[in-house]
């Protein structure tokens, strides 16, 4: 793991080479100012022939810093190293343990996105697989519901079938009643017409011997029709 105390006085070591780099800045930024100011002096003597040899020895006099110039910078220094002594000493800690929090916070945030991105994987392989089921399930269901629908339709074809026997039952029986009840009244009709006209015979054309012959004779063809 990196040593988040080193990372801090690395960053304050590079903040110094900036600070550094500024202040060397400020110092060419004076001398350009002496060069500048020791121009305008040249140009208010007002001698052609003194002027250019003013002009190079304000230019070497300005090229280099005066003892209170080089003075002060030297104390910028020192306050600046001072400063950034401090820094490193007494902020080297705050800020590696603040770099270290935040690493931690990274990582713990890394680590949930993980455990999230798991827990989906894992979610959407449980809904795959419930749907995997379910469609199994409705497959047997509709095939059960098929079965037992074929098993409905052979019942009703059965009660069915059951049904028109028993109404051809009653039908022949009924055919079979109204035969009966039309023979026994056709022979009801004819015993009685039989009857009438053998005592009409009787009456008319026959002795009592006849008469006894005739009934006994319709009487034994009752019988035997019966």
């Amino acid at each position: 793991m990196i040593d988040m105390n080193k990372i801090a006085g690395i960053s304050c070591l590079l903040v110094l080479a900036v600070c550094l780099t500024l202040v060397c800045g400020m110092s060419t930024a004076i001398a350009s100012e002496k060069v500048s100011v020791g121009a305008a002096s040249t140009d208010m003597a007002g001698h052609d022939g003194v002027l250019a040899e003013d002009t190079h020895q304000a230019g070497h006099v300005s090229g280099s810093l005066s003892a209170k110039e080089l003075k002060d910078l030297g104390w910028r220094i020192v306050n600046f190293i001072a400063l950034m002594i401090i820094l490193v000493r007494f902020l080297a800690k705050p800020i590696g343990d603040s770099l270290a929090a935040r690493r931690k916070t990274i990582t713990e945030e890394i680590e949930g996105l993980e455990q999230k991105r798991e827990n989906a994987e894992k979610q959407y392989l449980e809904f795959r697989e419930k749907l995997s089921t379910a469609e199994s399930e409705i497959d047997k269901i509709v095939e059960r519901a098929l079965a037992q629908a074929e098993i409905e339709r052979a019942k009703i074809i059965e009660k069915a079938e059951l049904a028109a026997e028993e109404i051809m039952r009653s039908a022949e029986m009924a055919v079979q009643n109204e035969v009966t009840n039309a023979r026994r009244t056709l022979k009801n009709d004819i015993a009685d017409k039989a009857a009438a006209m053998a005592e009409d015979l009787i009456r008319e054309n026959l002795t009592a011997e006849d008469q006894v012959k005739i009934i006994e004779n319709y009487l034994e063809r009752v019988g035997a029709a019966q």
